[in-house]
């Protein structure tokens, strides 16, 4: 899987700066964390991106397992 780093973005709207928002959700026993962007001003959505894959039983990062 690929994944991205939280980092600040320029908003492909206005250029202004984006900061990250932290998402946690949890999804057939696996917690998912992702980074969503949005635009500061606009409030519009820019992308999202996949930080973490969490195996709720066991707590076993399982990110980087494919299939």
């Amino acid at each position: 899987m690929n994944t991205v780093r939280p980092i600040n973005i320029a908003s492909p709207i206005t250029g202004n700066i984006s900061k990250p928002k932290i998402v946690t959700t949890e999804r057939a026993g696996k917690i998912y964390t992702e980074a969503h962007w949005y635009c500061p001003d606009s409030g519009s959505f820019i992308r999202k991106g996949l930080l973490s894959v969490v195996d709720k039983k066991t707590g076993e990062d399982v990110t980087s397992v494919t299939g």
